[in-house]
């Protein structure tokens, strides 16, 4: 599995990449949650994509902290959704990872790109390229999967990947990038699981805490993680978008 090549010319302090399901759309994200782009800086972004790419209609953000998404307002984005941000304290805590969990492997990833999107919508789905992509999007990273044997009479493979989890560690702090189930196996302890075995991996690379966002609207997904000890953090992260054709 090759990672997706990321747009020249703009610099190491953004990412670039189609959007996973519509190539029109064009996805930028910050190297560094931390940056905030000068207005100019921002500028020439945009007039390099436009540029460089004919047939971009949309430009869509990753996850801005709100001074960056002040900067990316100031340019013509507008917020099309809010992300709850939860850090959990990894100190004394004693997570074991459970019984079920299997390494992700690349060869997975086109079966975890059909459970991101079954899980997302298309909207917010990832394929493979982008699976790829944030395995490797810090030092060192976790990826595991869960299964369950496919009924008699099922076509395929003997087992049937229904949920996965990418984790990250940078700087000592983890990050649980990605979880997701496919909806009909939702509430039987797979996301659980996935998110246990995650912060027991993190504990043992002895980091201080973790942290994971997901969308002030969904509340399993919060209810799961306030379970396991994230506390929501005051600051709410925003994915922006820019028709360009408006500007």
């Amino acid at each position: 599995m090759k990672v997706r090549r990321h747009s020249p010319g703009l610099g190491p302090r953004v990412r670039v990449r189609p959007w996973a399901f519509d190539e029109r759309v064009i996805h930028l994200a910050l190297a560094d949650q931390a940056i905030v782009p000068h207005a100019e800086e921002l500028d020439q972004w945009i007039e390099t994509l436009v540029e460089t790419r004919p047939r971009l209609a949309t430009i869509r953000t990753g996850a801005l902290f709100p001074a960056a998404a002040a900067r990316f307002a100031d340019a013509g984005f507008v917020t099309i959704d809010t992300l709850a941000l939860l850090r959990v304290e990894l100190a004394g805590t004693h997570h074991v990872a459970p019984p079920g969990t299997s390494r992700l492997r690349s060869r997975h990833h086109h079966d975890a790109a059909l459970v991101d999107r079954a899980a997302f919508g298309d909207n917010w789905g990832n394929d493979a390229c982008d699976l790829a992509d944030i395995r490797h999007a810090t030092p060192t990273h976790r990826a595991r999967a869960r299964f369950v044997r496919r009924n008699p009479g099922e076509s395929g493979k003997r087992r049937r990947l229904v949920g996965f989890a990418i984790s990250g560690a940078a700087g000592g702090q983890g990050y649980l990038q990605r979880l997701a189930v496919l909806p009909e196996h939702q509430r039987e302890g797979h996301g659980r699981a996935l998110a246990v075995d995650a912060l027991a991996w993190m504990r043992r690379r002895r980091l201080s805490h973790g942290v994971v966002n997901t969308a002030v609207t969904n509340e399993p997904a919060l209810t799961l993680y306030e379970s396991l000890g994230f506390r929501r953090l005051p600051e709410q992260l925003l994915v922006m978008q820019l028709h360009v054709g408006a500007r």
